[in-house]
């Protein structure tokens, strides 16, 4: 009776103290996503079509959809120097985004929204981007401390995409924001 117990006691043992012998693989470092495949032009391009509108979006794709909507209309905007209406498609454009960070909250260059198709999905990176050029109307508005403001939460939602995908783009967008926060010093 003793050695009917000890054999199954012994395997048990053995399974168990392999089982904590697994070595656990360091991931090693990925280069960034090229600028060429990761970048506002094919971000913007990848969401043209039927426009979104806050009451209509129900699930994720539509909320980044509206928001980088928004955010071609205030980039044009911007481009034009209509800082207000600027300001509002931003404003709009990161509620979206916000929303949408609810419930994916990294940044992935390979988002697979269904099987054969992946799409950028970048919503820390285009928080980022919009509040960075935020904090550029409002410096060019005579409003440093607000701008100040806009480039810090540029800086935190950066820190949050580069942590879950590095791309080109980001590293980008890091030193321009060094360089703007760097000016008030």
């Amino acid at each position: 009776m003793k050695g009917k117990l000890e054999i199954p006691f012994l395997i048990l043992a053995f399974l168990l103290i392999q089982g904590c012998a697994g070595v656990t693989p360091v991931p090693s470092p990925k280069p960034p996503v090229p600028l060429a495949n990761a970048n506002l032009k094919a971000v913007l391009g990848e969401n043209e079509g039927l426009e979104i509108v806050w009451e209509d979006a129900k699930d994720a794709r539509d909320f980044y959809r509206g928001g980088v909507q928004h955010k071609t209309k205030a980039e044009k905007k911007f481009q034009e120097k209509s800082y207000p209406e600027a300001m509002k498609f931003y404003q709009s454009s990161n509620d979206f985004f916000t929303q949408l960070l609810k419930y994916i909250e990294e940044d992935t260059a390979e988002y697979g929204l269904y099987e054969g198709c992946n799409i950028l999905l970048l919503p820390n990176l285009l928080l980022a981007d919009n509040h960075l050029k935020m904090g550029l109307i409002q410096r060019d508005t005579g409003k440093e401390a607000a701008a100040q403001g806009s480039w810090k939460r540029a800086q935190s939602f950066l820190k949050k995409s580069l942590l879950s995908e590095q791309t080109e783009w980001g590293l980008a967008l890091e030193k321009e924001l060094s360089g703007v926060l760097e000016t008030k010093k």
